[in-house]
């Protein structure tokens, strides 16, 4: 323990290990000024014209813009709660950054609003929340129950409540460990995240259905929570690396976070490449397998006009490309091709919810599709423009890396073998 703590010590006297405050104010600003833009611009060409269809494009893509900057905050929760369940000494250095995405989810809940005030007092996203859409339809009579407006305002505020409560609370031990240095906050951690692994599966996997599935209420997968799961966990590694490749670039964490730590987020990125893969592709084959209308209507829906060339590049960017350039141990290990994968996956992930939400407008007189346009691209920027500008101000408000956690001999003398 005095090895340890000679590290630690020395570990908090360094001035490599915040970020500059003046750079995160010039960055935050320009990506807060952008999504202040961005969402302005969406009120203006979305809800200004009087065309319903334009105003539910237009809140269906911030949904878009939601659902990416949420899931990374959910992506990075479970990282987190992983790391302190399987006590992973070699994360040490790294956990601070999956922390602070964490840390955005209450800001989450804000961006979620507009969603919400929106459908109950216009032309709905989900389509069940319409009595007269709704009216005759036996299907939707049977989710009844469970598809009523008041249970699922009730819902979201229980899955937002355990969220920021999971959140705020690993996030305050992390920190308060930095001051104190109490090695059983690691414990209570610990703790917390053998019961929080179970609440974040069952309140996620709830989200999924809510936030996702219903839209088209006829279809169902029980599957989906999974599926969620993957996209989003894939996601907010993607973004971590980012980070810290970038933090790497302006000469913090140069000799802390070295190769070796760089190669195992290669490996988990890899990893929930195939595991991502594994769910879709599974979901897919059973359902075409089954051929019931109920559920091939949705990807029927997806493989038409264009949103079938969408699902085509899907299958190319978020799979096979990654899976091959990635397979290589030395690619792995290498931050300039970590760095390009990570922007890549991270924009075919945002594609990916593009093409699960965006299809379910159309042109009621005509039924058909309308396709991607600026408005697309204002409306899902917004959201994640104010998600990463908060991002950064977290980052610059404190230490990189966790100050005194008991594991850091571990990470700081991390070696990769395979």
């Amino acid at each position: 323990m005095s090895g340890s703590g000679a590290h630690n010590t020395s570990l908090a006297d360094r001035g490599d290990i915040r970020m500059s405050p003046s750079a995160a104010r010039v960055l935050s600003a320009v990506l807060l000024a952008i999504g202040a833009v961005c969402v302005g611009l969406t009120l203006v060409l979305g809800l200004t014209t009087g065309d319903k269809t334009v105003a539910r494009q237009a809140l269906a893509s911030y949904h878009v813009g939601f659902l990416i900057a949420i899931g990374f905050s959910l992506g990075a929760m479970a990282i987190v709660m992983i790391l302190h369940q399987v006590n992973a000494g070699w994360a040490g250095l790294i956990r601070r950054q999956f922390e602070n995405v964490m840390s955005l989810v209450w800001p989450c809940a804000i961006l979620f609003i507009p969603v919400i005030l929106l459908s109950l007092l216009g032309d709905p996203l989900w389509k069940w929340m319409d009595p007269e859409y709704v009216a005759g339809d036996a299907l939707y009579d049977h989710k009844k129950p469970y598809l009523n407006t008041t249970f699922f305002l009730i819902r979201n505020i229980v899955y937002f409540v355990i969220w920021i409560w999971l959140a705020h609370s690993l996030f305050r031990y992390s920190t308060q460990q930095d001051l104190t240095g109490d090695k059983w906050l690691t414990a209570k951690a610990r703790r917390m995240s053998s019961y929080g692994l179970l609440l974040f599966a069952l309140t996620t996997a709830f989200a999924a259905f809510d936030w996702e599935m219903t839209l088209d209420f006829h279809w169902f997968s029980t599957m989906y929570g999974v599926y969620f799961f993957a996209a989003n966990v894939g996601a907010a590694i993607c973004l971590v690396t980012f980070i810290l490749l970038m933090l790497r670039r302006s000469g913090r964490l140069a000799d802390l976070v070295t190769v070796e730590h760089y190669h195992d987020l290669g490996k988990l990125m890899f990893g929930f490449v195939v595991f991502w893969a594994y769910i879709s592709f599974s979901q897919y084959f059973l359902i075409w397998y089954a051929n019931i209308p109920e559920e091939t209507m949705w990807y029927q829906r997806r493989q038409a006009d264009g949103w079938g060339t969408i699902a085509i590049a899907l299958s190319l960017g978020r799979f096979i490309l990654p899976f091959i350039l990635l397979m290589p141990r030395p690619f792995r290990r290498s931050p300039a091709v970590l760095a390009f994968a990570s922007v890549w996956l991270i924009g075919f992930h945002a594609l990916e919810v593009f093409w699960i939400v965006r299809p379910q407008v159309y042109d009621p007189a005509t039924y058909e599709p309308i396709m991607l346009n600026l408005l697309d691209v204002a409306a899902a920027l917004g959201p994640v423009s104010l998600f990463l500008g908060l991002l950064v101000r977290k980052i610059a408000s404190g230490p990189l890396v966790p100050l005194h956690d008991p594991r850091m001999d571990e990470s700081l003398h991390h070696k990769n073998y395979i």
